[in-house]
């Protein structure tokens, strides 16, 4: 009885959250959204109230989680790619001409002035508007005017409260905060026409001097009539400039053509491709080597065996990006412990070179225990009988490991190699944590010397152009993962070929 009860609270929990999203998305517009939740939600009721689907019960919840978690995002990673998505082309056309539109505004020639008291309800900023002339007293918020007869108003007859609303009091207009959110609150009288603040106290009615044409579906200025053109998303002014916002728009290849052709990302992508690359071979390389060397060495019984592997297991049991942040300390040029140790003066982390052995040496700190720990597993599954053949046979020690104890111990390992190849070449946390990507790079304003792709990625999304170009960002991924995939692919199929050979 009680495990029926449970499946009825999450079935009707499940159906609640459904019909509360859809409803959601259904007033925001977001039909596609919308579709998607309404057929999943059908196809879980489906699937959970047929005795036919009995085996899709267990399938269903993996097989959505991986098209929410997986697949949605390396598809809409793919399709911003053909996008100009990027800070000033993050809205629809139309939010792009509502926001024109109240950019280009004077004041009205003919329009009132007023005083206000900035009022709130919870999170809704109000201003209490006087009229200067009639004295009429309004409340105006971002949707709209609406007349107040039960003002509580001052000896001057300006409204200073009102009921349901909390007036601020002057010393709360020196808060920056609240001075942003007063100056760029706009009060529409109609399509065009708005009220601001132009001081703390008195707010004053401007004008769009542009409009749009439903009709000829275009953005025109009113006084002379010119017709803004639109090209990439921005509509064009009379001196040539990008009106911002822009908005969304699919512009093909153009990113990717950019990312192989404009000097100012190319240069630096090929320079940051060729160290990714290296990058990952050798942090392999590095730790696989240190790794099975530490392993062979404590697969023989000795005294304190369990005691020296647990020893090179700690930097792989703390956490890594704690690790990271130490070691940034340790390195430091003028403070750090190495260099004070040594009595040196390197420069770990300023110098191009420097900064590189830097970032190789603490990803073999991290990484080395794990290579460490598979390889003693692999190297222990070895039947002793082969080697102790090869030896009667006359084979040496490194005969013993080069013949018979690598290649077998390579069937095994092989996928986990492959597996971190694909782990570092993505290995943001060790790079920005330590570098930053730094020191910079000569002739980029973005890349720098230790940056691999993934970084680069992710300072071209919020520190390239204007701060966020996602399309550009998402190209760079795409990128990354056709080389990732292609690599991975041909290693598997060169690991399928050694298999079959041993």
């Amino acid at each position: 009885m009680k495990l029926i009860l449970a499946r009825l609270v999450a079935f009707a929990a499940i159906n609640g959250v459904g019909l509360w999203s859809i409803t959601t998305l259904a007033t925001l517009r977001q039909w596609f959204a919308m579709s998607i939740v309404l057929v999943l939600t059908i196809v879980v009721n489906f699937v959970y109230l047929s005795r036919r689907t009995m085996a899709a019960r267990y399938l269903l919840p993996g097989t959505i989680f991986l098209v929410i978690f997986q697949i949605y995002p390396v598809f809409y990673t793919a399709y911003t790619a053909f996008t100009n998505y990027s800070v000033g082309h993050m809205v629809s056309r139309g939010e792009a001409i509502q926001g024109v539109v109240r950019s280009f505004v004077e004041p009205v020639e003919s329009g009132g002035n007023f005083t206000f008291t900035a009022v709130h309800q919870e999170q809704t900023l109000g201003l209490l508007l006087t009229n200067a002339d009639s004295k009429k007293i309004l409340l105006g918020t971002s949707f709209g005017l609406t007349a107040i007869s039960n003002a509580t108003i001052d000896q001057d007859g300006n409204g200073i409260a009102i009921p349901g609303w909390q007036s601020y009091k002057t010393k709360d207009l020196l808060d920056p905060v609240l001075q942003k959110r007063l100056t760029s609150l706009q009060v529409p009288i109609n399509s065009s026409s708005y009220i601001v603040a132009d001081s703390t106290t008195t707010a004053i009615e401007k004008v769009s001097t542009v409009k749009y044409d439903p009709v000829k579906n275009r953005l025109v200025d009113k006084a002379t009539g010119y017709v803004f053109p639109e090209h990439g998303g921005n509509f064009i002014g009379p001196d040539g400039t990008k009106l911002d916002p822009g908005w969304r728009v699919n512009v093909g290849a153009k990113n990717f053509v950019a990312v192989l052709t404009d000097k100012r990302i190319s240069g630096p992508f090929f320079k940051v491709f060729i160290w990714t690359i290296v990058w990952a071979i050798l942090v392999v390389l590095s730790s696989f080597g240190l790794g099975l060397a530490l392993a062979l060495t404590l697969n023989k019984k000795m005294k304190g065996q369990r005691i020296y592997r647990s020893l090179l297991v700690i930097p792989y049991a703390m956490p890594a990006f704690l690790s990271v942040l130490i070691w940034g300390g340790l390195l430091n040029d003028d403070y750090g412990l190495i260099n004070r140790l040594f009595g040196s003066h390197i420069p770990w982390l300023f110098d191009s070179f420097w900064a590189r052995i830097s970032v190789l040496m603490v990803n073999l700190w991290l990484s080395f225990p794990y290579m460490f720990l598979v390889t003693t597993g692999a190297l222990q599954s070895i039947p002793a009988e082969l080697g102790e053949a090869a030896a009667i046979d006359g084979a040496n020690a490194w005969q013993v490991f080069r013949r018979i104890n690598l290649p077998l111990l390579m069937v095994s390992i092989s996928p986990l190699l492959i597996a971190s190849f694909a782990s570092n070449f993505n290995n943001f946390g060790t790079i920005y944590l330590l570098t930053g990507g730094g020191p910079s790079m000569k002739g980029s304003e973005v890349a720098g010397s230790t940056d691999i792709l993934i970084s680069y990625t992710y300072k071209l999304a919020f520190g390239y152009g204007k701060g966020g170009d996602y399309g550009i960002a998402s190209t760079v991924s795409v990128f990354i993962f056709v080389i990732v995939a292609s690599i991975s692919a041909f290693s598997f199929r060169r690991t399928r070929a050694l298999e079959n050979m041993n």
